[in-house]
């Protein structure tokens, strides 16, 4: 368990102490230099030192040997890391003692429960810590996380891109180095990839946030067939990779490119209100729980056929995005559409 915040007790009791009526000064105490001392003592004796904590949590780690008899030990001393760095002025206390190296060397264990618990302690450094995302991506981070995206084990799979999306949201460096080092392809690879519904949640999720950062990277996902993928995530039995990618769709129907791609792509349309159809059939509690996809759904579809006068009318833009026969469809080349995606954010979509 992670220290007492003393800090914060203080500043609760200083905000809400009355101070609307003069203190009687018979009833003030005054604080002797023994009292001061016992209260020092006594708050020292109560208050752990987390710096002195992570040092020795760092020693410690580097002490043990990769051996199968080690390994629990390090999972003990990285879960209690995990409590201590969720604190953000800890996880910039444990860049300062060099606690980016021991972690890099624990991504590279050979076994799988310290690769995946390293991760955990990577994610929960960087989340919302411009400065720890910074140090870690300088320190080389990346690479190594892109690597365990590919490891042969799942959970050690899903926490790396837990990780990477720690490491690039809201970070244009982090984000900026993910796509030249092949982050798109990666996430379209996995996105497509049905044996772990978790993976492909994570997947989809950290797609979503890419484009919604780099709109650009539209065009390439569509070529690519994320449409198609979407379509198939939308029927998975899964309820959490069914949302993740009403949420990436309904992100990309902003683009006036995927609109027309979209009505030219028959199977997307049919799994979208094959999906309203299944979400309108639920009994009342089952669409309470599941309202959040319902809303997501008629939101696509509500775009899709309000911009269809608009596809009409440019007969020559709806022909060239005819894909050729087991091609990809291709989107027009428009900085109007790109313009349009980053400035017209969807409200439905939720937290990232």
């Amino acid at each position: 368990m992670a220290a007492p915040d003393w800090k914060g007790l203080f500043e609760w009791s200083i905000k809400n102490q009355d101070t609307s009526k003069p203190q009687d000064p018979s009833k003030v105490r005054h604080v002797s230099d023994e009292d001061r001392k016992w209260f020092a003592e006594a708050m020292e004796a109560h208050t752990e030192d987390m710096h002195k904590r992570l040092r020795g949590i760092k020693d410690a780690l580097e002490s043990k040997a990769d051996l199968p008899e080690d390994v629990d030990e390090k999972l003990r001393l990285l879960d209690s890391l995990i409590e201590i760095v969720e604190n953000i002025d800890y996880a910039r206390d444990l860049t300062h003692i060099g606690g980016l190296q021991t972690l890099l060397g624990l991504l590279q264990s050979q076994y799988a429960p310290v690769r995946a618990s390293a991760a955990e302690v990577v994610a929960t450094c960087v989340q919302t810590n411009p400065p720890v995302q910074q140090y870690f991506l300088e320190g080389g981070a990346l690479p190594k996380l892109l690597k365990l995206t590919e490891d042969p084990d799942p959970t050690v799979r899903r926490k790396a891109l837990l990780a990477l999306s720690c490491l690039t949201r809201h970070f244009d460096p982090a984000m900026d180095a993910f796509r030249e080092q092949g982050g798109l392809q990666l996430l379209l690879k996995t996105a497509a990839d049905t044996s772990d519904p978790r993976q492909q949640r994570k997947a989809l999720q950290l797609l979503r946030e890419l484009v919604r950062q780099r709109p650009q990277d539209i065009r390439e996902a569509v070529k690519a067939g994320l449409l198609g993928t979407l379509g198939s995530a939308v029927g998975s039995d899964q309820a959490d990779v069914r949302e993740a990618a009403l949420a990436l769709l309904a992100l990309l129907v902003q683009h006036p490119g995927v609109i027309a791609v979209s009505k030219q792509d028959k199977g997307l349309r049919e799994a979208l209100h094959a999906a309203e159809q299944r979400l309108r059939a639920l009994d009342v509690e089952d669409q309470d729980a599941e309202r959040e996809q319902l809303a997501l759904v008629e939101h696509i579809l509500q775009k899709l056929d309000s911009e269809q006068a608009d596809v009409e009318a440019q007969p020559a833009e709806a022909a060239a995005l005819q894909p050729a026969s087991g091609a990809p469809a291709v989107l027009p080349e428009t900085q109007e559409a790109e313009k349009e995606a980053q400035q017209k954010p969807v409200a439905l979509l939720g937290p990232p």
